[in-house]
Formats: C-alpha cells, structure tokens, sequence
C-alpha cells in the first residue's frame, strides 16, 4: 500500500495526518480538497491495518463519492473495502436497509423520485378521508420543508403563531398521514429517508451505538451545503465534542440556500465539536488575475468567517479575463458564440458557459445549434426519458414491489409509447387476480401475444419472474430495444434511447464496482434511484449549465453571461435584501472560478424589450467603474 504524501504542501498534510478528534478543513477554489480528504481516508487506513471498524466517507452527489471510490481503489486496492463512500441519501437507505424493520419498513423497500407519484399519494389520503388535504402541492412544500429543516411533527407548534393551533394541527396530521402511507406502502422519498434514520438513531439507542462503533471516523465532504435535517443525523452520528469528525467546507460557496444550506452551519459545528481548524487558501486551478477578482468580489459578504484567509494564487497567466457588453441579449449570444469558435470543434468539451437561469441557456441553446455549433443544457435528471429504458426500468421495479399499482401504470405506459398498443393496468391487474400471479408476470403474459415485445415478454417470465435474474433480464432488453431502435422509421421516435442507454450502462458499472457483482434487485434499484441520469455528450459539445448544477466543476475556458441586475444578481435577491444578495454574490463566486484557463464575462444593456444595468458584481469585481 503506497500513499504519497511528497506533493502536498505543509497545511494539506497536516490534514492528511490530523490524528483524533474534529477538525474543519477550509478549502477554497482549486486547492486540492478532494486529494486530501481522499488521502486522509487512506491514510487512516494505512495506519490501522489491524482494526475491523469501517471510514464513513459523505458526500453531495454521487459524482463526488464515485470519484473518491476510484482513487482510494487504486492507493489501497483490497483494503479499499473498509471504506464506506456514500451520500447523504445512500447512506441512510443503507441504514433503513438494514435496520428499518424497527420502524415497520422491509428491506426491499422502493424510492420514490418523482414528485407526481408523491402528490397522489396526498390525493389518496384526501379522497380516502384518511387526511384533509386542501391543497395536495402546496401541503407536499410544507411537508418537504418540514423534511430539509428536520421538523417532527411533535416541534412543529414552536414554528406557528398564537392563533394558528388549526394550521398547525391541520399540517402534522398531513405529515403524519404522509408518513404512515409511505411506510404501509413500504416505499420513501428524499425527503423521509433523512426523517427515519433520524427517528431510527435516536428512538433505538442499541442501533446508534452500532452504527458508531463501525464507523469510528466519518468524513464530510462540502459540509457547507449540509441542510439542518442532514446536520442532525450527523450530531447523532457523532454525538461527542471530541468524535472523529472531519469536515472540508468553504463558508464562500454556500449557494444551496434554497435546500437548506446556512451559513450558520459552520457557526453550529464550531460550537457543538470545537474543531481544529486547517486552512487551504491556495488556488491551483484558477489564473492569479481570477483568484484577484474572486477575492475582491468575496470580501463584500460580511457574513464570512472572519479569520477566512484570501485565495492565493499558483497559477500565472496575464489575459485570462476578457469582459464584453453588448446593446442587447440577442448582440450578446452572438457574441458568445464568436468567441467560442476560434476554440477547435473537437476541444470545445472545454467551454463552459454559464448563467443564472435557464432561461438564458435556452435561447443560447438555439442560437448556437442554428450557427451549427453543438451545445446541450446539462441538468440533473433523476428519470429516464426514453420509453424503452423505462420498460426495462419499471419491470425491474415492479418485480421488486409486485403490488405496487403506480409501477404498473408507469410500465403499461411506457409500453404502450413503445409498441403503440396501450395495455390497460386495469386489465392486467385482472388477469393476475384471476390467474393468482403476479401483475408483472400478467403483463409479460399478454405482452407476449404481441408482436413488438413478445421476445422481451417470454424472456421476462423466464429471468425476471421466475429466477429474479434482473441483470440477465437487461441485458436481453437493451439486445431488444436496439435491434427496434435500427428499425427503419421508430429509432427516431426514441431520441432519448442511446442517452439513456449509456446512462443505464454507466451507472449499472458504477454499482457493480462499489457493491460486487452479486447485487441484490432492492439495492441495485436504490443506486439506480440516487444517481442522475446524467447524458453523456461528445467531444464537440459545449456544455451549458446554471450556477447550482456547475459547481464542483472545473473547465479551461468559462464563459458567464447575463452579468446585469435582476439577471445576476436576480430580481428576487435585490428584493429580499442583503442577506439573498449575500448568496447572489456567493454564486458569482463559484460561477468565476470554474475557470482553469481562460474566463469570459458579458452583459448585455437590454434583456427581453427591458432596459438592465451592469451588475453590481461588476463594479465589486474592479471591472467596471464604481456604482
């Protein structure tokens, strides 16, 4: 076992080495965080080749634990297997996995990931007259906002005015019902996974102290953005000021608000562990005239830890900033895309253009594919587009949760998108009454008799519901779904089908190198659920992508647009006051250093027939004159 420690300057080591106990990491932009704490997880293995407990390793996205995986894999090889590298999500369904009968789940249960499937079920409590549920949407944001604040219901009086005991009852009776009915129906959501290990870890004393004994260490991973529900099953898994918890976090790039994330978080964990503090200032990625703007643009938040030391500079390079303004948005686009064209077509992977809402990247979107140019807004799907994946998707599911009437909806028309012929689930969940078998096995059976799926439907009944072969099963699928994806006229009734083909392929690969070759279905289907769907793009393609789903990130060449007020910051933030103009000045933050070579920055003096100032980013940046 080999661990290099000789590239690290002086403060990476020593968080490297940091022996027991808390310790904050601060790590700015570029500074090498993600080496780091990679390297203090091996190094803890290394230094106890004896020991049988585990290193809990948590990040944001799946990305960031894959990532993390893959090197540890290759510095440790074997001995990788003592380390637990999850999500905040994946963590605790691991948890409900194994210990959730407590609380009446079973193993197998299923996650819910779209939000319709989750309203219906507030429908249904309000039709059944199990629950009143007035308002089935607004209720789910209550209940949702219950869940990124770790509300119980049994704290919810403190949030609610004298006066409003109706309100307030009429809310935990909905959470309540909402819970119940997830339980009953052995599935969870996001939001309730958070909720029930919670519950789990403090109402079972016996199963906490398990859990801490395995993990002795745990590693977070962009503490920063760690919503309250989130922080709270981590006190539970470090209940002590002195447990062996290290954090990396950077106070500046607090932009998930929104979801939960505080500033204060940072002020929280200081005073419940008291933790040694590291530093990483250094700036590896970003030229030293961006690290420069950075830093100017930063020290206007007041709310920054005070002792927060300046990025500093490693990287050299004069001309890496260019600003440009326009007369108007449609100037701007073009613009743009003059000066993406000098970058050679198969290089442009490297450009990154980014603005604060969709909205922009839509029309940029348009105008750059009628230049000829390829591009492609990257968001975070959590759902396959295409019908065929989703037949393979939701036969899976529901051979895992075989009363489940939503899946077989889902899966009857998904088929019916493939093949034209719409099966009635009414139909189907007749003929399994009347034959006693499953639905699934009732849907294969009249699939069979058709022409279009009649080989996907006999090999189903053989792999899927007779030996819960589901890998086999996919595999036959995908041999399907591409010899009718090359038919001549229906291949491009399916434009999703090759993305998410690869997206299946990659995600399946990932969980085979995580978990083993001998996956369970359940588990399997759980990793499918937590990973986005993300599309795989060519060479050529210039990414597009909002501020929230561009950080962690990093390309040579960036490009931020929109850099007017109420665009960037938004009209909201300039609204509601400092404190969301604070955020908008974080998400400029994380927008300029994505830039590892060269940072494009525009703004236009007219956006959609209205007249727009310079933002005031700008000014705070020293690249335009003060305000």
């Amino acid at each position: 076992m080999s661990i290099t420690l000789s590239d690290l300057n002086t403060n990476q080591r020593s968080a490297v080495e940091w022996d027991v106990g808390p310790l904050l990491v601060l790590a700015g932009p570029g500074s090498g965080k993600t080496a780091v704490l990679t390297l203090r997880i091996a190094n803890l293995i290394r230094n106890s080749p004896e020991e049988n407990h585990r290193i809990l390793g948590l990040t944001f996205t799946v990305k960031a634990a894959d990532e993390m995986q893959s090197r540890i894999r290759d510095i440790l090889g074997d001995d990788s297997r003592r380390i637990q590298l999850r999500t905040f999500h994946s963590f605790c369904t691991d948890i409900l996995r194994q210990h959730g009968s407590q609380l009446g789940l079973r193993p197998d249960f299923q996650v819910i990931t779209d939000e319709k499937d989750r309203i219906v079920i507030l429908k249904d409590l309000n039709d059944s007259d199990q629950v009143e549920v007035e308002d089935p949407e607004g209720s789910l944001k209550q209940i949702d906002t219950m869940f990124t604040h770790g509300i119980t219901p049994d704290e919810l009086p403190r949030y609610f005015k004298d006066g409003q005991e109706d309100q307030c009852r009429a809310l935990q009776n909905v959470f309540l019902g909402y819970m119940k009915r997830l339980v009953d129906e052995n599935q969870l959501d996001f939001g309730s996974m958070l909720h029930l290990t919670r519950e789990l870890l403090e109402s079972k004393p016996r199963i906490a102290r398990q859990v801490r004994t395995v993990y002795r260490y745990v590693c977070v991973d962009e503490f920063q953005d760690t919503n309250l529900a989130q922080y709270k099953v981590l006190r539970l898994l470090c209940p002590e000021a002195t447990s062996n918890l290290f954090v990396v976090a950077d106070d500046d790039q607090i932009i998930f608000q929104w979801n939960g994330a505080d500033p204060k978080r940072l002020e929280e964990l200081k005073s419940d562990y008291s933790p040694e503090i590291i530093q990483l200032p250094e700036n590896y990625r970003c030229p030293a005239e961006v690290v420069e703007i950075a830093n100017r643009l930063i020290s206007h938040n007041p709310e920054g830890m005070s002792s927060k030391k300046e990025g500093i500079a490693h990287k050299a390079g004069a001309g890496a900033i260019h600003l440009k303004s326009f007369n108007d948005f449609n100037d701007e686009v073009q613009g743009l895309i003059s000066a993406i064209e000098p970058v050679p077509k198969n290089q442009r992977e490297t450009c990154l253009v980014i603005a604060r809402s969709n909205k922009l990247l839509v029309q940029v979107k348009d105008a750059m594919f009628s230049a000829g140019m390829n591009a492609e807004i990257v968001s975070k799907s959590q759902d396959f587009a295409s019908p065929p994946i989703q037949v393979m998707y939701y036969s899976m599911k529901l051979a895992n949760a075989p009363e489940s009437r939503s899946l077989l909806n889902k899966l009857c028309s998904a088929t019916g998108l493939v093949d034209g012929n719409m099966l009635s689930a009414e139909d189907v969940a007749a003929k399994a009454r009347v034959e006693g078998v499953t639905p699934l096995r009732a849907f294969f059976s009249l699939n069979a008799e058709r022409n279009t799926l009649e080989p996907l439907a006999t090999q189903g009944i053989s792999l899927l519901c007779d030996a819960l072969d589901y890998m086999s099963f996919a595999r036959e699928a995908i041999k399907v779904f591409d010899a009718l994806n090359q038919t001549d006229g229906v291949g491009e009734a399916f434009p999703d089908y090759d993305d998410d083909k690869a997206s299946w392929e990659r995600i399946a690969d990932q969980i085979h190198r995580t978990h083993g070759d001998n996956v369970s279905l359940h588990l399997f289907l759980q990793e499918m659920d937590l990973s986005p769907k993300a599309k795989a793009l060519s060479k050529d393609c210039v990414r597009l992508q909002t501020v929230h789903t561009a950080k962690g990130v990093e390309f040579d060449n960036v490009y931020v647009i929109g850099l007017v007020e109420d665009q960037f910051p938004t009209y909201f933030a300039i609204k509601n006051g400092d404190s969301a103009i604070q955020e908008e000045r974080r998400n400029c933050f994380v927008a300029v250093t994505r830039s590892s070579r060269k940072l494009y920055l525009s703004y236009a003096r007219q956006y959609f027939g209205w007249s727009k100032q310079p933002s005031r980013f700008l000014h705070e940046m020293g690249l335009i004159n003060g305000q």
